[in-house]
């Protein structure tokens, strides 16, 4: 707690504060961009906050799911990052993409869930976090180890299969 009177956090958390920090730019740019900017823009953003969510996912959220004894606060954040996964998505995929109203609508809802997200995170989880012993040093090498790998997009194979029946007895 010492860290956040000084001003200074475990590093991976200010690498946390630092993304979200840099997201929230994103979305100011996006707001003042021009219609050619936009995409380039918005596809920032789903780039940035997909490497972000995967860093807490397996990184952070286990290692404070194991430290807390009541991770109630971990398991908001997990579903929380469930529903910004299911925006990503469709906006990734959208067409024709930014400047049409649903998709502007779509990301304004990304940015109101981020919000709320990053304010408990900042405000409740990270402070949480920072009162208990954790290997902070090992957790920071293994974000950035995610960072620095290229980031491959997986196109997942849709299959259309049906549930099994139930069998009459």
């Amino acid at each position: 707690m010492l860290e956040r009177l000084f001003g200074s956090f475990p590093p991976i958390i200010q690498m946390l504060r630092d993304d979200h920090k840099a997201v929230r730019a994103l979305f100011a740019r996006y707001d003042k961009a021009d219609k050619g900017e936009k995409p380039q823009l918005a596809h920032r953003v789903i780039e940035e906050l997909t490497l972000h969510a995967k860093i807490e996912e397996r990184v952070v959220y286990p290692a404070l799911r194991a430290a807390f004894k009541e991770s109630d606060l971990v398991y908001e954040a997990v579903e929380e990052h469930h529903l910004l996964h299911v925006l990503l998505q469709e906006l990734s995929r959208f067409r024709p993409g930014p400047g049409s109203a649903t998709f502007e609508a779509k990301f304004k809802v990304l940015r109101e869930l981020l919000k709320h997200h990053v304010d408990e995170e900042e405000g409740r989880l990270f402070p949480k976090a920072e009162a208990h012993k954790l290997d902070w040093a090992s957790l920071y090498e293994k974000a950035q180890m995610m960072k620095k790998q290229p980031q491959v997009r997986k196109k997942r194979r849709v299959t259309n299969h049906k549930p099994p029946r139930a069998r009459a007895a």
